[in-house]
C-alpha cells in the first residue's frame, strides 16, 4: 500500500511523469547524484567533529538525494517545478498542480485564485457534476483552510479548533468559512451521500456559529455537548509551550532532575526543529538555545532512555518515514546525550548507531538482559521496490558504544514497520517486542534470551495478534488490571489517507465505517491474546497516528488519547479520548471533555505537569505538508477525583539504570478493608509519544498501602518487596531494597490559569 493524497488522480500522475522528463535539465530540477552510504561515511570523516554539525551535513546529503517527483512533502520544490512548467506550457492541468502545491505549502490565497481561474476558463468545469466535483471540493477545502489560517492560527485561543466549536473557537473572520459553507452546500445538493463533504459542511457551520440550530437537518452531524464542569482547557499558550510547527514527537521527562517535568518537542522534515522547554519555579522556559539543541535538526518522533546509566535521561530523534520505496524519507536518526549540566550533545557517530534508513519508531529496552539499555529501531521496507531496511538491534556494550546485531541473532525482519513497543507478555522478566506493519502481518517477538545469548521467537500468528494488516501505533498496557500486559494496535489503512472524514461522519450517523478497525487484545496469560475490541468499544473509525495512555482519574485503569488525521487537508477529524470504565469498557469522552481537537494529532504524552496528583495531556498538532503548521496543546486535567495515587521511580543496580521493563505491583486497602491491586510497567507508553519514566499509579479509594513489589528485568528476574505504607507520595525504589521519598515540587504559578481564563494569541 502506497500513501496517496486524494487529488493525486491518474491524469496528474501521467502528466507529472511526462513533464519531469521534459524539464529534467532545468535549474529547478537539478539534483545531486546519489552517493553510496560508504562514500558519505568517507566524506563525513573529513568534516568537523562536532556531532550536531556532522549530523546536519549528513541530513543535507540526504536532502540533495531527493527528486521532486518523490518528495510529496517538499511542497516548495514542487511548486517551483510546476510554476516553471506552466510558464512554458499553459496547460490548465499544470495550473491545477500549481494550486495544489500552493495549498500544501500554505499559500492559500494563491491556490484559490488559480483554482477559480480554472473553473472560469474551462467549459467542462463550468457546472458542478461528477467529472468536475473534485475541483469544487478543492475550492471548498481551500476556503476552509483559509478560515483556519485566519482564525485558528492568527486568532489562536484555548478553544481554537476543538469541536463542537464554541466561545472563542467560533471564527472571528467569518468570510472564508461562509464561502466554504456555500461550496459544500452546493456539493451536497447534488451529492447528498457524500459524508466527507457533509462533515466539512458541519465544520464550516460551527465556525460561523450557526451549528446546530441553523444547519439543515438532512445535513446535520450532531456531536455530544461539552460538560462544563469537566472541560480540559488547553493552556499551552499561557504556559509558553504552544510550539507552532509541523508534525512531530514529544517527551515529558525531568531532564535536569529538579523534580519538575520538562518537555522536549520536535517537528519533522529536513529542516525540522527541536524545542526544549524546561520547567522552573516561574513556569516553562525555552532552553533550546542554552542547551545547544538549537543546533539539532528535529524529527517525527522522540524516545528517551538513559543509555549510559549516569542518571540523566538521553533520547533519540527519529527522522525519516513514509517513503521507503523512494529516496525521500531516508534520513539518519540522532542519539542525543544529556550532559547533566543543562546541555546536550549529538553522539550518533561515536556511539555506533549512525544509519540512514526510513523510520519513525524505536524503543529502548534491555533485550539481551545484560543490564545495559539497548535500542531497537523499526525501519520501513518496500520489498516490491527492492528497498529492504530490516529491524536494527543495537546492543549497548556499556561503554557508550553500540553494535548492531539483528542479522547475527536472527531478528532482521523486514516490513513497512510503523510502530514498536516492548512489554513482558509472560511476566518472566524478559522484555518482548511487538512491531506493527502497515503492509502485512505484525510481529510479536517472544524473548527467550538468557545470560548465554540473545534469542527471540516470532509468534504473532499463533498469539493471535497478526492484524490489523495496516497497523500503525501500538502499545502494551494492562487495561483490565489482571496482571497480564495487554496490547492495543491502531490501524491506518487507505481510507485514512483518502477519506478519513467520511469514515468519522459515517460513524457519527450510525452507519458502518469502511476502515480497518483498531484492535484491543487481551492477554490470556499463555502466550495468546483474544481480540476483545467489539466488547469494549462502540466506535471503530479511529485511524490513528500519535497516541499514548495514562490514568486521568487515578482509578488504576489506563485511559488513552488518539491523535487522528492525515496529510490530506480534508482529514479534519477530532482527536479522540477513551475513558476506561473499571476495565469493563471504554467510553468516548472526546467531546464531553473538550478534547476533540481537529488538527493533526501526532506525539502524545500523559504527565502530571503541575504536580497536583492528576495527569495532564500534551499533544503535538502540526501536519505533514509544509503549510500545515499548528500550535501544540497542553490540556490541564480538571477532574475532581479524590482517588489516591503513587508515583514511582526506579534506581537499578544490576538492571538498566531507570529499570525500563520492570513490572510494579502495588497492594493497598480502602478504609473498609477492600483490597486493591494495581500493576504498572516501567515504560514510556505508546510508540508515538513518550510519557515520563516516573510511574503514575492510580489506587482508587485506597487509603493505605500494604506493600509494593517490583519484578526487575534480567536473566535472573527477581521480585523485591518494599515496605511502603503512605498513598499520594513519590518514592524511589532501588534494586537493593531501599525506599526513598522525594518531595513534590509545587507549581507556584498555577493560580494564574483559572478554569475560566481565556487568552487570544494574534498571529505567529
Amino acid at each position: 500500500m502506497r500513501p496517496r493524497i486524494w487529488y493525486m488522480i491518474s491524469f496528474n500522475d501521467f502528466l507529472f511523469s511526462k513533464m519531469l522528463k521534459f524539464f529534467l535539465l532545468t535549474s529547478i530540477l537539478l539534483t545531486v547524484a546519489c552517493a553510496s552510504d560508504s562514500e558519505e561515511q568517507n566524506n563525513i570523516k573529513g568534516q568537523q567533529t562536532d556531532g550536531f554539525l556532522r549530523m546536519k551535513d549528513s541530513i543535507q546529503t540526504a536532502y540533495r538525494r531527493i527528486k521532486v517527483q518523490e518528495a510529496i512533502y517538499e511542497n516548495d520544490l514542487r511548486a517551483n517545478f510546476f510554476r516553471a512548467a506552466f510558464q512554458q506550457d499553459q496547460n490548465p492541468q499544470i495550473l491545477f498542480q500549481v494550486a495544489r502545491e500552493q495549498l500544501n505549502m500554505g499559500q492559500t490565497d494563491d491556490a484559490i485564485r488559480n483554482i477559480k481561474e480554472l473553473l472560469t476558463k474551462l467549459p467542462q468545469l463550468a457546472q458542478l457534476n461528477a467529472q468536475s466535483k473534485m475541483f469544487y471540493e478543492f475550492l471548498a477545502i481551500c476556503y476552509l483552510r483559509k478560515a483556519e489560517q485566519q482564525n485558528c492560527q492568527n486568532y489562536h485561543s484555548a478553544e481554537s479548533c476543538i469541536v463542537p466549536l464554541v466561545g472563542e473557537g467560533v471564527h472571528v473572520e467569518k468570510e472564508p468559512a461562509r464561502l466554504a459553507f456555500e461550496e459544500y452546500e452546493k456539493i451536497l445538493k447534488l451529492f447528498p451521500d457524500d459524508e466527507q463533504s457533509r462533515w466539512l459542511y458541519n465544520i464550516a457551520a460551527m465556525a460561523l456559529d450557526i451549528y446546530p440550530d441553523d444547519v439543515e437537518p438532512k445535513y446535520l452531524i450532531k456531536l455530544e455537548d461539552r460538560n462544563q464542569q469537566e472541560i480540559w482547557h488547553n493552556r499551552a499558550l499561557e504556559l509558553g509551550v504552544d510550539h507552532y510547527a509541523l508534525s512531530g514527537g514529544v517527551i515529558a521527562e525531568d531532564f535536569n532532575q529538579d523534580g519538575r517535568l520538562d518537555l522536549m518537542v520536535s517537528s519533522w522534515g529536513f529542516k525540522g526543529s527541536l524545542k526544549y522547554y524546561e520547567q522552573t519555579e516561574a513556569g516553562f522556559k525555552d532552553r533550546t538555545t542554552d542547551s545547544g539543541l538549537d543546533q539539532a535538526v528535529g524529527g517525527l518522533n522522540l524516545k528517551q532512555g538513559d543509555y549510559d546509566g549516569d542518571g540523566d535521561m538521553d533520547f533519540i530523534i527519529l527522522r525519516g518515514a513514509w517513503r521507503p520505496n523512494l529516496n525521500w524519507g531516508i534520513m539518519p536518526n540522532s542519539l542525543i546525550r544529556n550532559n547533566g549540566d543543562g546541555t546536550f550533545s549529538d553522539v550518533t557517530f561515536e556511539s555506533g548507531i549512525y544509519s540512514v534508513r526510513p523510520t519513525q519508531s524505536a524503543t529502548w529496552v534491555d533485550y539481551n538482559l545484560d543490564g545495559h539499555l539497548d535500542l531497537v529501531v523499526a525501519n520501513e521496507s518496500a520489498p516490491k521496490k527492492d528497498k529492504n531496511y530490516p529491524l536494527e538491534f543495537f546492543k549497548n556494550e556499556g561503554n557508550g558504544h553500540f553494535v548492531e546485531e539483528a542479522a547475527s541473532i536472527g531478528t532482521d525482519y523486514s516490513g513497512y514497520f510503523k510502530g514498536i513497543c516492548a512489554g513482558d507478555i509472560d511476566s518472566d522478566g524478559r522484555p518482548d517486542l511487538f512491531v506493527s506493519n502497515l503492509e502485512g502481518q505484525n510481529l510479536l517477538l517472544h524473548n527467550q534470551s538468557t545470560e548465554e545469548g540473545t534469542k527471540f521467537n516470532e509468534i504473532a500468528l499463533t498469539a493471535g495478534v497478526s492484524s490489523p494488516y495496516a497497523a500503525f501505533p501500538a502499545w502494551f498496557m494492562d487495561f483490565d488490571q489482571d496482571g497480564n500486559e495487554d496490547l492495543y494496535v491502531a490501524s491506518f489503512d487507505q481510507t485514512a489517507f483518502q477519506n478519513q472524514s467520511a469514515q468519522f461522519a459515517k460513524e457519527m450517523l450510525g452507519k458502518e465505517a469502511l476502515n480497518e478497525p483498531n484492535a484491543l487484545y487481551r492477554n490470556n496469560g499463555d502466550l495468546t491474546f483474544s481480540n476483545v475490541t467489539d466488547e469494549y468499544f462502540t466506535y471503530s473509525a479511529l485511524s490513528t497516528m500519535g497516541c499514548n495512555f495514562g490514568d486521568v482519574d487515578n482509578d488504576g485503569y489506563p485511559d488513552f488519547f488518539l491523535g487522528t488525521g492525515a496529510p490530506d487537508y480534508r482529514a479534519v477529524v477530532p482527536n479522540r479520548f477513551f475513558y476506561n470504565e473499571n476495565g469493563k469498557k471504554f467510553t468516548d469522552k472526546s467531546f464531553q471533555w473538550g478534547l476533540g481537537h481537529i488538527q493533526k494529532g501526532h506525539g502524545i504524552a500523559f504527565a502530571d505537569f503541575n504536580n497536583n496528583g492528576h495527569q495532564d495531556i500534551y499533544a503535538v498538532m502540526g501536519g505533514a505538508f509544509q503549510g500545515d503548521v499548528f500550535s501544540n496543546a497542553l490540556f490541564l486535567n480538571p477532574l475532581s477525583s479524590t482517588n489516591s495515587y503513587l508515583k514511582v521511580r526506579l534506581n537499578a543496580i544490576q538492571s538498566n539504570k531507570a529499570g525500563i521493563g520492570a513490572r510494579v505491583k502495588v497492594i493497598a486497602q480502602t478504609k473498609d478493608g477492600e483490597r486493591i491491586v494495581r500493576w504498572k510497567s516501567m515504560q514510556t507508553g505508546a510508540s508515538f509519544g513518550s510519557n515520563p519514566t516516573e510511574l503514575h499509579i492510580g489506587l482508587g479509594k485506597a487509603e493505605v498501602i500494604e506493600k509494593v513489589e517490583v519484578l526487575w528485568p534480567g536473566a535472573n528476574a527477581q521480585v523485591i518487596s518494599y515496605p511502603v505504607k503512605k498513598v499520594n507520595q513519590q518514592i524511589l525504589l532501588s534494586e537493593n531494597g531501599q525506599v526513598e521519598t522525594y518531595g513534590s515540587v509545587p507549581w507556584n504559578y498555577a493560580d494564574a490559569f483559572s478554569p475560566n481564563s481565556h487568552h487570544h494569541h494574534s498571529g505567529h
